[in-house]
């Protein structure tokens, strides 16, 4: 299970790694193309009401819910191989998203509100 994590993990570093450099070179070629600084930030950028936006509070509250629910496991009289114990963290985890999701629906509304008003 760690060496899967871990050339995951390097993996998305790569990718991060390789986006803030394809980024930083696209907006230094449209600077020398004559494009204004404040356009080459609009194009690189992510649209404002882009959902990616929520991948932060999406997996932070994954994170916190999953972590709930292995707290709950230790004081629960189950062994760490028995099924249940998977159920437990596939709930709490459920019930994660299901809150980003809710969350993320109430941004999105307000934002709306605040940007028609």
């Amino acid at each position: 299970m760690v060496p899967i994590a871990f050339l995951l993990s390097v993996a998305f570093i790569l990718v991060g790694i390789t986006k803030v450099f394809s980024d930083g070179r696209t907006r230094r070629r449209l600077i020398e193309a004559g494009a204004s600084p404040e356009l080459a930030r609009a194009i690189v950028a992510a649209p404002k009401d882009d959902p990616g936006l929520y991948s932060a509070l999406r997996w932070g509250m994954l994170t916190g819910a999953v972590g709930l629910a292995l707290i709950l496991i230790q004081f629960l009289p189950f062994r760490s191989e028995e099924p249940i114990v998977l159920g437990v963290i596939l709930v709490f985890a459920a019930a994660g998203l299901l809150g980003y999701y809710v969350s993320a629906r109430r941004l999105v509304r307000s934002k709306e509100r605040g940007g028609a008003a």
